[in-house]
């Protein structure tokens, strides 16, 4: 059979399940593949951890003997216990489905070597274990393609990021869109501010973003990319005040300046990596999951592009994907 327990709430006094199985039983089965998902606090109210899970469906569905379960702890203390529940359970993978879970599931791989756990998208590096496969996600190749976009259809020849505050992932947004866009366009100006520390709150702050690219329109910046939970938002919705065009990073679809986004689909890495474990295909370390997997890319495009334009993105996807052509990151 194959089944999705819904709901399993993992707390201080013990683990608490509530199962809604789905699927059909088929007769036979004399083992399962069992697959425990641990989220973070949030749940599946978390965009990646959602889009985690509905990997994990898309990874079972209509595969014979195969079952999985969703563990929600309920505050962020229970994570290991949690991760350590599906070890005792002899599941035969072990996810754990945000980065809030990195040390957490770290010390679950070291504390159980036989199990498999699988640690999706995470924020710094890991120690490499056998046992622990981590799903990194080239952002850098979703954020060439943006700076490529954008080089292609800037009229003033000046095109702006606003970024958070300077870590990990601001880095790979930011070089990662100001080389795709000169590579597109040789000698376009590009201009691009990473949030101060002085600004405070963050990731969190949509007035500084919103300054930060009203500064930029003022310097003739015609595409702006807003990279940077709400700050660059706040980037966003200042480029629609003044109507003008702006990419986001996994952003939502409520700015009205919004040619495309750059999109990571979390869901495919996770459904990949079940697949393969189930057919006894595993393997630990870092998985860095790009174009090439389909697992990162841009979302639709709200423009109409000259056909030139369309061919020219599309061959930049195409080298980036091959590997002929390198991010520089």
């Amino acid at each position: 059979m194959t089944c999705l327990l819904v709901l399993v709430q993992a707390g201080a006094s013990g683990t608490r399940s509530s199962a809604d199985p789905i699927g059909t039983p088929t007769p036979g089965c004399t083992t399962e593949f069992r697959v425990a998902f641990v989220t973070d606090v949030a749940g599946l109210q978390s965009t990646g951890d959602a889009d985690g899970w509905r990997g994990v469906g898309d990874a079972l569905r209509d595969r014979p003997c195969t079952r999985a379960r969703l563990i929600v702890p309920s505050r962020p203390s229970e994570y290991r216990n949690a991760l350590r529940a599906g070890a005792d359970a002899h599941d035969d993978l072990v996810i754990a489905a945000s980065f809030l879970l990195t040390d957490a599931v770290v010390d679950a791989a070291r504390a159980n070597p036989g199990t498999r756990f699988v640690l999706v998208d995470p924020l710094v590096a890991t120690p490499r274990l056998g046992n622990l496969a981590v799903l990194s996600f080239r952002e850098d190749q979703a954020a060439y393609l943006a700076g490529a976009l954008a080089g292609l259809l800037t009229r003033s020849g000046v095109v702006a990021g606003v970024y958070g505050p300077d870590g990990a992932t601001d880095y790979v947004h930011r070089l990662g869109f100001e080389y795709g866009a000169r590579y597109a366009r040789p000698g376009v100006r590009v201009l691009g501010a990473y949030q101060p520390a002085s600004e405070g709150a963050p990731y969190a702050n949509p007035g500084w973003g919103a300054a930060q690219a009203r500064a930029f329109i003022a310097q003739d910046a015609d595409v702006i990319f807003g990279a940077g939970g709400t700050t660059g938002r706040g980037a966003l919705e200042a480029a629609t005040q003044a109507g003008t065009s702006c990419i986001g990073a996994e952003a939502s679809d409520s700015s009205g300046c919004l040619l495309t986004t750059t999109v990571k689909f979390i869901d495919r890495g996770v459904r990949s990596t079940i697949v393969e474990a189930a057919a006894g295909d595993w393997s630990g370390g870092v998985a860095a999951l790009g174009l090439a997997e389909g697992a990162v890319g841009l979302g639709p495009i709200r423009r109409s592009l000259r056909a030139d334009m369309g061919r020219r993105l599309q061959q930049i996807a195409d080298e980036l994907a091959a590997g002929t052509l390198s991010t520089g990151l």
